[in-house]
């Protein structure tokens, strides 16, 4: 099961390595594999986003959304 993981995770990672290469060759990019990820504290510049980095921004942004929906909406009720 490892084994499929660690594959499944090379995978992605070559597959978002491969299309940040061809969006930066489409744009004119002369940094090589870089590309800003904007998340809820602004961007952020690593010398290389990876797709395992991706992952993390995109889950901290959906903590983020449930916990301001939880905390506006226990805030509506007290003023109801």
């Amino acid at each position: 099961l490892e084994a499929v993981d660690a594959l499944a995770k090379a995978t992605y990672s070559a597959m978002f390595d491969d299309l940040v290469r061809r969006i930066n060759a489409a744009v004119g990019g002369v940094r090589g594999l870089s590309i800003g990820v904007l998340d809820i504290f602004g961007f952020e510049i690593f010398e290389k986003n990876s797709f395992e980095q991706l992952c993390i921004n995109y889950t901290n942004e959906r903590l983020q959304s449930k916990f301001n929906h939880h905390t506006f909406t226990q805030e509506e009720q007290v003023y109801h």
